[in-house]
């Protein structure tokens, strides 16, 4: 008996796998219940060879595939089955969900046209000026520091390499020619190294590529470090740290612009497509209703 289940169940896909073979070579027709064969049929339901063709098995065994593809079958009869009896049996709950459908497919609908009208209008570009103007206007609201910000130059160098005091001498030097000689001298330890003096940096990251703490008799006061310090030394185990401070802003100043560019383009971008649909909207409704075509009775 097991085996005969077996030689069935192999039958049964070589059938179906002829046929999704046989759907796939050929032009797809339209499929008449009365002629073309079916795998599997509940009432005026039924369930062909190509609606099995998109199922992902191709790496299953042979053997995984029969059983995938019987208990798939036996799922969906069961499920015609299940509507079939729940609809004779419960109608009111066929005409709540078919009503619930078809709310979700006008709200899915009218979301995507909408989406699409407001692409097809939108303009991404955001100025500089803009930029700068909503800056203004809430740089003293929305745009307050909450932790000490730094400029400079960080060095993590080994601390048997070679040239360490003309390094801490061109640190010194905002010469052009003297930057680039530490941009060339810095190259093997770029990982550990922060040559980009032109971005503020978030002041307890850098203090903590030094190992902080301690640092001197200064102990976990950070801010004072920074409003009292221009150049700072620390000699660690393996490496020694150096730090020149070009500008610093501590918490609760007014975060400067080059920080908050990208997040003020957000916001504008927000802004402007919250007033593209109010606009689109407004507009469908006025046109339909001098068109005569919307009628909308107030209460």
């Amino acid at each position: 008996m097991v085996r005969l289940n077996k030689l069935a169940a192999y039958g049964f896909l070589l059938i179906a796998a002829y046929l999704i073979m046989r759907n796939c070579g050929s032009e797809k027709k339209t499929q008449d219940p009365q002629q073309s064969s079916f795998i599997a049929r509940v009432g005026n339901q039924y369930l062909y060879a190509s609606d099995l063709a998109a199922l992902d098995i191709a790496h299953m065994e042979a053997s995984d595939k029969s059983t995938f593809l019987n208990q798939y079958v036996e799922e969906w009869a069961f499920k015609q089955l299940l509507i079939a009896q729940g609809s004779k049996e419960f109608p009111s709950v066929q005409s709540s969900i078919e009503s619930k459908i078809n709310t979700y497919k006008n709200d899915l609908l009218a979301q995507h046209f909408l989406e699409i009208f407001v692409e097809r209008a939108f303009n991404n570009e955001v100025s500089p000026a803009e930029i700068a103007d909503y800056y203004e206007k809430h740089k003293r609201k929305d745009f307050i520091l909450n932790h000490d910000i730094v400029k400079g130059i960080f060095l993590a160098i080994p601390k048997r390499a070679a040239g360490i005091n003309s390094v801490k001498s061109l640190m010194l030097s905002k010469k052009p020619s003297d930057q680039k000689k530490i941009q060339a001298y810095c190259k093997p330890y770029a990982n550990t190294t922060i040559l980009a003096a032109d971005k503020w940096f978030a002041w307890e990251a850098v203090l903590a590529k030094i190992g902080h703490p301690p640092l001197g008799d200064y102990g976990a006061n950070s801010t004072r470090l920074l409003k009292t310090n221009k150049f700072i030394h620390v000699a660690a185990r393996k490496y020694l740290y150096l730090l020149r401070i070009d500008q610093y802003k501590t918490a609760s100043e007014i975060t400067p612009l080059e920080m908050v560019e990208e997040r003020i383009r957000a916001i504008i971008l927000h802004k402007r497509r919250l007033a593209l649909v109010t606009k689109i909207k407004h507009n469908f409704l006025q046109n339909a209703k001098n068109n005569h075509t919307c009628l909308i009775q107030a209460n």
